[in-house]
């Protein structure tokens, strides 16, 4: 029950601090037409401009671009006594902002453009090459670091009063089987598997990518464990051991197709619902997270991010790289909706048990769950894959592939879904061929439960013969022969590839809600549910928490 002792401590740590943050967003200065185009935009935006040249910084007053898009122009004039340049205080200097104090907060209008320490600026009218430019820096809210601040760290989202969070997540939290791996010293935590897997019927084969070395016996463990309120059904569960150069790296796609990964490259531009801010700078290294919960753009809540990549113009074919991971809101929302059956869930979980895959997965996509992945071709938008759910405790790193790529020598990518049900840590391409590689697939040795139960018959092959976890704290560990590669320009990457499906378990009070649930069979309705919770939790009692 790890997951729940985090979740209790961070809420505790809740009350310590509710602060607002702000981030600057790097505009890219080496393509000067784009460079022109934003300072352009955010003209539009009625934004305040600071020039800063070495130690000084000036109010840029009437900027204007002229129409090569090589000269800027404007009048340069003192800033007022409470810019944070002038006059540093103990919140700007942390990175943080007093939401109702207008000198603090106003640093989210401005954007800042840097000089090399240039002679002769001074007060008075000026003009620059954009070429002298060496950064731009687009002042906004950090809304994932502000959020944390005034919820649950890890989870991220605003969603309503944080002790009706706790209770929901630990009530409600449905995901999927966690995985542990032996990493040489300890078992950590690695993702979850078949995710989205809620029937019997929807059983499916997933491959999640491992960090793990072998035991003082030469053998490789995993752990496959139920912490959530589930039954859990697995099938099997192999490892497979790929041996390849040191210069590459190996992934799955969602099929289980394998593909060499050499150097990536990143989306030299990136836009969410074609606004013209570019946050490629989120999507070019780890750990700075991308959340598609923009509800200003579209009436369903529906997310479109384009990709722009330079690409070869012959090439036709590419590897797409995809860190990702399912948010802890779309398990919030499912609960919501889960809640509507009241004590007749059960029942309806029955129902939908009898229910064709074909169904099921039709209401899936007709709801916008999955992560759609689109090429722009000369016809419009080609969708080259539909990623199903991975779960929301780890990021999983993936491969899709691309075919039948238009000559041109620019790619545009877009990653389409529902209101806030995706987080995207980082993206890139890959032209190059696929590599030479050896897979080998073991099968468990041995596989003991929590009470050294041996359930290794029941995970040694896909033959609808399931090894179940019906509680919490179920687990099974697994071990695996393997043979280490000797070749010391290669190395080995490990995938568990498994097979199973789960149920939540869930005892609602009261009656059915009719009214409420009779939305969800309307095409785009969980979406536009997702979009209209979030609003509405977040004008209420938000509002009513950052009062500070």
């Amino acid at each position: 029950m790890k997951l729940f002792i985090t979740i209790a401590i961070l809420i505790a740590g809740v009350c310590t601090g509710c602060h607002n943050y702000y981030q600057a967003l790097k505009v890219n200065t080496a393509d000067k037409n784009q460079a022109a185009q934003a300072l352009d935009s955010l003209k539009l935006q009625e934004r305040i401009f600071v020039l800063r040249n070495g130690n000084t910084s000036f109010y840029m007053k009437n900027l204007q671009i002229n129409p090569e898009h090589t000269t800027l122009s404007c009048t340069l004039d003192t800033l007022p006594y409470w810019h944070h340049f002038v006059t540093p205080n103990k919140y700007i200097n942390k990175q943080r902002y007093l939401k109702k104090d207008p000198f603090t907060s106003s640093i989210l209008n401005e954007v800042h453009l840097y000089l090399p320490g240039v002679s002769n600026v001074g007060p008075g009218k000026y003009s620059l090459s954009l070429n002298q430019v060496q950064k731009i820096e687009v002042i906004q809210k950090d809304k994932k670091r502000t959020t944390n601040s005034y919820i649950i760290g890890g989870i991220g989202y605003t969603v309503g009063t944080w002790a009706i969070l706790a209770a929901i997540i630990l009530a409600t939290k449905s995901s999927c089987p966690f995985v542990h791996a032996y990493d040489g010293g300890q078992f950590t935590l690695q993702g979850e598997i078949y995710g989205g897997a809620i029937y019997p019927q929807l059983a499916r084969h997933d491959y999640l990518p491992l960090k793990m070395q072998p035991d003082a016996n030469g053998k490789l463990q995993v752990k496959i464990s139920n912490e959530l309120q589930e039954r859990q059904y697995t099938d099997m569960a192999n490892l497979m051991v790929i041996t390849h150069s040191k210069q590459t790296n190996i992934l799955a796609d969602e099929t289980g197709h394998i593909y060499s990964i050499g150097k990536t490259e990143a989306p030299h531009a990136a836009w969410l619902n074609n606004k013209q801010l570019n946050l490629s700078p989120l999507l070019q290294r780890k750990d700075q997270v991308l959340q598609l919960m923009d509800d200003t753009s579209h009436a369903n809540g529906q997310n479109e991010l384009q990709l722009q990549f330079h690409k070869p113009a012959e090439t036709v074919t590419a590897k797409l790289v995809l860190n990702i991971k399912n948010s802890y809101w779309l398990d919030y929302l499912y609960g919501e909706l889960a809640q509507g059956f009241g004590r007749f869930y059960p029942i309806y979980i029955k129902q939908q048990t009898k229910r064709s895959p074909a169904e099921l997965l039709k209401w899936v996509k007709e709801q916008q769950i999955p992560l759609r992945i689109s090429v722009k071709t000369n016809t419009g938008w080609q969708e080259m894959a539909s990623l199903t759910t991975i779960g929301p405790v780890t990021t999983r790193e993936v491969v899709v592939s691309l075919h039948d790529l238009p000559l041109e020598k620019e790619l545009q990518v877009k990653l389409s879904s529902g209101f806030l049900f995706w987080e995207i840590d980082h993206v890139g391409i890959d032209y190059s061929p696929n590599e030479a590689f050896a897979i080998k697939e073991y099968i468990p040795v041995t596989a003991w439960d929590e009470v050294n139960k041996n359930v290794l018959p029941l995970l040694q092959k896909d033959d609808g013969i399931y090894c179940e976890q019906p509680v919490p704290g179920n687990i099974a560990t697994l071990t695996y022969d393997y043979i280490p590669v000797n070749d010391t320009s290669l190395t080995q990457t490990f995938i568990l590839h498994t097979k199973g499906y789960y149920t939540h378990v869930r005892h609602f009070k009261g009656g059915i809600n009719k009214a409420f649930l009779q939305q969800f069979k309307q095409r785009d309705a969980f979406t536009t549910f997702s979009k209209q919770r979030y609003q509405q939790i977040n004008h209420s009692q938000l509002a009513a928490l950052s009062q500070n």
